[in-house]
């Protein structure tokens, strides 16, 4: 059994997903102690329990400790079997997030699986479902994955209710090959029972930023039990980089916009191979890439810091991070 303490770094439920994740790509128990004790409400959320009742589905595996508010947990894989899976998280509690602790495994799993999830697609601290399906799922592509989504129906805070479906081939993670060519800029602006105004003001706040490049943005509107509202861009090209950025009661269409096109470029002017969010959900599938290599990132997250810790606790030196000038070299 492999002990994990829930309190370092940022001691948040990334570690939980994270280790969740390992525990059965290694096919090792683990126990999380101290679960998310840097948080105002420290212990399992409704979510996280949820991700664990999921990993326990999709492993035939067995838990201890499955109740809201635990601050420690027990956790067996079994094996992953293929076929259908349903999970609904109940709330507003985000599928990308979830899929963090079920993806990794199932993908080297031998099997193939389609996994539906119902809860949030687009909520506040979470990946945001156009970007998990345009940017993240392109990641996984290059190192050779075969991940396939849908989503059904938008789902925002406080009700959630959103649906998608992701499909799963298992196969050979490879080494990823990236060079630093951007040929195009790509987005998806949206509104989910709000005006079609904000997102077009979105999407014109980012066309302004980008002159001497391509640009394409599509926008959509959709029903949903809660409103909501956001645009993601990435890349096209030889690497993918991206920012998803939501909309906020008070804040301007155009200041969302103008955040993500401002992040982006400050990404593709470094050079760097990954984005700030990819990097760290990137580093469970790195651990295990049969090939050695080196990706560049700009800053160094809390997230990507845990995330490291956490992989080197079951593939020991798996991964590394070393500041190289203005950037970080990430190491697997």
């Amino acid at each position: 059994m492999i002990e994990i303490d829930g309190s370092y770094g940022e001691g948040g439920g990334q570690i939980l997903r994270t280790a969740v994740a390992m525990s059965m790509i290694t096919d090792t128990k683990i126990k999380v102690n101290n679960i998310r004790a840097n948080r105002p409400n420290p212990g399992l959320s409704h979510q996280h329990l949820k991700s664990l009742e999921a990993a326990v589905g999709i492993s035939n595996g067995s838990a201890r400790g499955l109740e809201k508010g635990s601050k420690s947990v027990e956790f067996e894989p079994g094996d992953i079997e293929g076929g259908f899976y349903r999970f609904d998280i109940g709330t507003a509690g985000s599928v990308t997030l979830m899929l963090q602790a079920l993806l990794p495994p199932a993908v080297i799993s031998g099997k193939d699986l389609t996994i539906e999830l119902k809860g949030g697609t687009d909520v506040k601290w979470s990946p945001p479902y156009d970007y998990f399906e345009n940017v993240f799922l392109k990641h996984l592509e290059d190192i050779g994955c075969e991940v396939n989504s849908k989503l059904i129906k938008r789902g925002h805070y406080p009700k959630g209710g959103g649906k998608i479906r992701v499909d799963i081939s298992s196969g050979d993670l490879k080494k990823p090959e990236y060079s630093t060519e951007v040929s195009e800029i790509k987005g998806k602006a949206f509104v989910t029972d709000l005006p079609d105004h904000i997102m077009e003001r979105m999407k014109r706040s980012v066309l302004k930023e980008f002159l001497d490049i391509p640009v394409s943005i599509k926008t959509g509107s959709y029903s949903s039990s809660s409103p909501g509202t956001g645009i993601t861009i990435w890349t096209e090209g030889e690497r993918t980089l991206g920012c998803g950025k939501l909309g906020e009661k008070g804040v301007p269409a155009e200041k969302v916009g103008k955040e993500a096109a401002d992040t982006l470029k400050k990404l593709i002017s470094n050079d760097v191979h990954l984005d700030n969010w990819s990097s760290d959900q990137l580093v469970p599938f790195l651990s295990i890439v049969k090939d050695h290599g080196e990706l560049t990132v700009l800053e160094k997250t809390g997230h990507l810091e845990t995330n490291i810790w956490v992989v080197n606790k079951f593939v020991k030196d798996s991964i590394s991070l070393k500041r190289i000038d203005d950037h970080y070299l990430l190491k697997y």
